[in-house]
């Protein structure tokens, strides 16, 4: 069936961009194709979060492998239902297109980071291994005549933007890949499981905008219904995690960074480049003039939001994972054979 073709279209996608992600970031750790700035770690510290091997690469391998298999995947005809078998098989995808998710995310953060950061270089006006790039956030990137900053390794400036925009490519392109597949994976197992009829699509959309509750009279059995509702609230759950987990990060990295605040250098980020050190410096906490109590009241609010967004995350990925327990462990009895009863 289609779903399933457009399952295996996907994976084999997926697999392409995996390794072309495990590739460029091995070329990461070898710039100009020298290998000893690496074993002398003068690297840029976003080289070494292996964003591409294991996120873009790794993470999205598995996925892949997943979705190529779906074709010939039917749970040994689970319960005896004529389509159950596939329709397991293209809702377990979905997890797998989730873990395909987190690890491409992780590959476009880190690929952003270390655009915006700039290579860890040798320059000729410090005479140090430094971040030279770091206060531009990202300028650097349009002024061409700053790169000769960096005096070694060569090139570095050109290596690190094109592999990390590389990076950054492959990584967007894996999550909107997995993000259809979620879809691909919600809609072949649902209407496999219900009316296994394209006019399922049509009707699916208008019962979930209705709320209707005799849904069940187009799959001829009341526990169809529940079995639907029960990948709604899958789908609603994902997107909790997805939007929880996007806040967590968000208010992880201004608690990392620190308040902006007016100190004797004017209005500033005085912090960031302690990287969360100043948490535990509480004398360094005076030189924010204002607003007054800037640091304390910054801390205490992004600890707080930090905590409940992954108390949200948490809640969310337990609900995912119990209603897909629940459905595909055969609770309903729309999986049960009716010779059983």
């Amino acid at each position: 069936m289609c779903f399933e073709r457009c399952a295996r279209c996907i994976g084999c996608k997926l697999l392409i961009l995996a390794l072309l992600s495990i590739a460029a970031n091995i070329l990461l750790y070898f710039p100009n194709g020298e290998t000893r700035f690496a074993s002398e770690h003068h690297l840029s510290k976003y080289v070494e979060c292996l964003h591409g091997i294991l996120g873009g690469g790794l993470l999205v391998l598995i996925p892949a492998a997943v979705f190529i298999g779906l074709h010939n995947d039917d749970c040994c005809g689970c319960f005896g239902h004529k389509n159950c078998g596939k329709s397991c098989a293209m809702l377990s995808s979905v997890l797998a297109a989730c873990v395909g998710i987190l690890g491409s995310g992780y590959c476009i953060i880190i690929s952003a980071l270390g655009l915006s950061q700039g290579p860890y270089c040798f320059t000729h006006v410090e005479r140090n291994w430094i971040y030279p790039f770091t206060e531009s956030s990202g300028g650097y990137l349009l002024e061409y005549n700053e790169w000769s900053k960096c005096q070694e390794p060569q090139n570095i400036v050109q290596w690190n933007v094109t592999l990390f925009s590389i990076l950054l490519v492959l990584g967007g392109i894996e999550f909107i890949l997995c993000s259809i597949q979620i879809v691909n994976g919600i809609l072949g197992g649902v209407c496999r499981l219900c009316c296994s009829s394209d006019e399922i699509l049509l009707l699916a959309v208008i019962l979930i905008a209705l709320e209707c509750n005799v849904f069940y009279r187009c799959c001829q059995s009341e526990s169809c219904n529940k079995t639907y509702r029960s990948f709604i609230s899958i789908v609603l759950a994902m997107l909790g995690v997805a939007f929880s987990g996007y806040s967590c990060i968000i208010f992880t990295l201004g608690l990392i960074q620190g308040p902006f605040c007016n100190s004797s250098s004017g209005w500033d980020y005085i912090f960031k480049d302690t990287v969360g050190g100043y948490l535990r410096d509480y004398s360094a906490w005076s030189q924010c003039a204002e607003p007054a109590n800037a640091v304390e009241w910054t801390i205490i609010l992004l600890s707080i939001l930090m905590t409940l967004s992954g108390l949200q995350l948490i809640i969310c990925f337990l609900k995912v994972a119990a209603e897909l327990k629940r459905t595909l462990c055969g609770t309903y009895s729309v999986f049960i054979q009716a010779g059983i009863l």
